[in-house]
């Protein structure tokens, strides 16, 4: 159930508001909890006027929380720095400057430059007036402790609560970079998919598969090992489209997908090479060799059942294998394949050809 309530509430904020909506959150519960006991402080100091003042101020914040919570971004943050300012100049002017209730405003200029919703000029007026504030209070505030050894008390709370909301704010900030990092990362991820992947067979497409084969290229270049390409088509393929539809055709490239990727080596690849053709890429095999595999892959094609809704689907390939020697390029290579398919496709389908 908490999994559920962080990602309906994560639906709810914008993600470009989401760090800053962790560090209010935190910020406004903190505030709500040093209001409260701060209430209760002045409270048993007879200072009931400053106790009145925390608890309107405490309902102050646990509505900034709520608005906060709503996504209300903006208003929140108003309202909690109005407060903060107001907080700081009364306990101030009214306990003096030693009492450390200034140190909140410093709270408050970090949370306005983590505030995304701000443009930069605000932001800096906003720090400008804080600083301006702040040495407001520091020369017309009391300069000497109106509650006497009091004072040093409220001064060690402050300093405890600040260091709290700053430690807050800081873990905060931190876990929501790595969430906006994750999902950066898993975003770049997902794209690269796109980009590499085949979205019906799930295989690696045409430009992965090329980038596979400059590889295998390259290592053929050092050790001398030859490779061999297969080029596979299914037979009739547009029978099978205009006869059982498109959705069956879809269901016959990822079944013959899946059992290409059986017949094969976890060394080998192969590739949706577009419309109805599969390419096979066997690393250092020869020509028979990748002759035995492409009969093996015809075969296990030919024996396995294509059912869709209770339709047995006839499905056939044919298969051209070209092997793959040093001193011709990619294109050399593919065009072999790609002939050799062809002469089978010409002799009558359903066969391996190997390229001479």
């Amino acid at each position: 159930m908490k999994t559920d309530k962080k990602t309906n509430t994560r639906e709810l904020i914008q993600p470009r508001c989401y760090r800053f909506y962790l560090v209010m959150n935190w910020f406004s519960l903190i505030s709500v909890f040093s209001h409260v006991l701060f209430s209760a402080v002045f409270a048993y100091l007879k200072l009931f006027d400053m106790a009145i003042y925390m608890a309107f101020a405490t309902l102050l914040w646990i509505g900034i929380h709520l608005l906060n919570q709503r996504g209300i971004h903006k208003t929140a943050y108003l309202l909690g720095m109005l407060e903060t300012f107001a907080l700081c100049s009364l306990t101030s002017f009214a306990l003096g400057w030693q009492s450390g209730f200034y140190l909140y405003i410093l709270v408050g200029v970090l949370l306005t430059f983590v505030n995304s919703k701000l443009s930069t000029l605000v932001q800096i007026l906003f720090g400008v007036f804080s600083a301006v504030l702040l040495v407001y209070l520091f020369t017309f505030s009391p300069p000497d402790p109106v509650l006497g050894v009091y004072d040093r008390y409220l001064t060690a709370m402050n300093l405890i609560i600040m260091a709290v909301m700053l430690g807050f704010i800081g873990h905060y900030f931190e876990v929501s970079a790595r969430g906006a990092e994750a999902e950066l990362l898993s975003t770049n991820k997902a794209l690269l998919n796109l980009a590499t992947t085949d979205p019906v067979t799930n295989l690696i497409n045409r430009r992965n598969m090329m980038l596979r084969i400059e590889q295998e290229r390259e290592k053929l270049s050092m050790n001398y090992r030859p490779f061999v390409l297969i080029m596979i088509d299914i037979d009739n393929f547009k029978h099978v489209n205009d006869e059982y539809g498109h959705d069956c055709g879809d269901f016959v490239l990822v079944a013959i997908a899946e059992t290409i990727s059986q017949a094969i080596r976890k060394q080998d690849q192969v590739a949706r090479w577009g419309g109805d053709e599969f390419l096979v890429m066997l690393p250092e095999t020869d020509l028979i060799g990748g002759g035995i595999v492409a009969e093996k892959i015809r075969n296990k094609i030919l024996r396995t059942p294509f059912v869709f809704h209770d339709l047995t689907v006839p499905v056939t390939i044919t298969l051209g294998v070209g092997l793959c020697e040093r001193n011709t390029g990619i294109g050399v290579w593919i065009r072999k394949a790609d002939q050799a398919l062809y002469e089978g496709k010409q002799a009558g389908k359903n066969r391996v050809t190997l390229a001479q």
